[in-house]
């Protein structure tokens, strides 16, 4: 890592410990709350690489029972599939979904920093020494990504311009942001364990909190 920018060095040295294991990919678990309307709870398990994911969650709903979501993004193809009792209730896998997942896929590289290390495809640059840019030029649908750090090199707050297409009018780049606000190790990681995320307009309008109850290695050469 000798070189990255300070920052960037000092992030990953602290984040990724000794002992952590030389994975390409990773499955997380998490539980949390998502709002559609209303919030709702949900159980979830992701599979991501820093460069794709699937994220497979269960979201109990007085309306419908239990819907099972899955969001996506893997090469150029993305976006969400709900399903009940394994029919298809709703899909959005279009050119708009697609480019938005692709930002989510980048991002969330910051829920396991192994996947940032030297070799994983990132290119970095600091503004500062407590803001820390990455992108990845092997996914070119997806935008920077900002990594907003505390005074003792710990990440708070990740945030990109993320596509976002509404029922009405033509898509655009809105911020997107997640807060991080608690920390604990696994998988020998600092690893973010409680976070909340959502669209910035005129404020932060969070939609997605939760918590990651485990981090496992998939596949280890």
């Amino acid at each position: 890592m000798a070189d990255l920018p300070d920052p960037v060095s000092r992030y990953l040295g602290q984040s990724v410990l000794d002992g952590c294991p030389p994975a390409s990919s990773w499955s997380i678990g998490m539980k949390g709350r998502i709002k559609v309307g209303m919030w709702l709870p949900f159980e979830a398990r992701q599979e991501l690489d820093g460069s794709s994911f699937i994220w497979r969650a269960r979201v109990p709903s007085d309306r419908f029972g239990i819907l099972e979501v899955t969001d996506s993004f893997t090469g150029s193809k993305g976006g969400m599939v709900g399903r009940i009792a394994g029919r298809q209730l709703f899909a959005d896998t279009g050119q708009d979904a697609c480019r938005s997942a692709a930002t989510r896929a980048v991002m969330e590289s910051t829920m396991v920093p192994a996947t940032l290390l030297p070799g994983t495809g990132a290119e970095w640059a600091a503004s500062s020494e407590t803001e820390i840019r990455f992108r990845r030029p092997g996914v070119p649908l997806a935008e920077e990504v900002t990594i907003r750090l505390d005074g003792d090199g710990l990440p708070v707050e990740v945030e990109a311009m993320r596509w976002l297409k509404e029922k009405k009018g033509p898509g655009s780049l809105v911020p997107f942001r997640c807060r991080l606000e608690r920390f604990g190790e696994m998988a020998h990681q600092q690893i973010p364990v409680q976070l909340t995320a959502g669209w910035v307009r005129e404020k932060f309008e969070p939609f997605f909190k939760a918590r990651i109850t485990s981090l496992e290695a998939l596949s280890v050469p």
